[in-house]
């Protein structure tokens, strides 16, 4: 016998405003970032695969929802030049006024784009040699921008 689940839709604002799909991205951000950080306290080993597979995604899902927030109808974010690639989404953040008190932040983003936007190597690629920023720096760039989303 195969056990299921069903998620309903989180309660909040109305979904399908720009408001609300903001909201529910930067709640998934949120969720992610969360997990993450139950693995940094939990797990014996802080910087594997799952943890920065988190929270590259919690990463995207916040960028995705400052841009709504700035006007970007969702359908567009999932076209390019955006879709999964970090750069591109940063960028565009920027431009519509995102701000981050780390100075580091663009070149970090740009460092795990290489794992994350083309062919999500950070999920299939496993027999290259990585190297990525520690998990305690990408998390606190992850909450920031779920912050600044708010």
């Amino acid at each position: 016998m195969v056990h299921s689940v069903t998620q309903l839709p989180p309660i909040g604002p109305d979904l399908s405003t720009p408001e609300g799909k903001s909201w529910v991205y930067r709640l998934e951000a949120s969720r992610c970032v969360s997990a993450a950080k139950t693995l940094q306290e939990h797990h014996p080993y802080l910087n594997e695969t799952p943890t920065y597979i988190i929270l590259f995604h919690s990463i995207e899902l916040g960028l995705k929802s400052f841009l709504i927030n700035s006007g970007i109808p969702e359908k567009d974010l999932g076209k390019t030049p955006y879709r999964h690639d970090l750069c591109a989404l940063y960028k565009e953040a920027t431009r519509r006024g995102l701000a981050l008190a780390d100075t580091n932040a663009a070149q970090i983003i740009e460092w795990i784009n290489e794992w994350h936007c083309k062919g999500v190597k950070i999920r299939y690629e496993f027999t290259l040699e990585r190297e990525l920023p520690v998990c305690a720096v990408v998390l606190p760039l992850a909450e920031a921008i779920i912050a600044a989303s708010e």
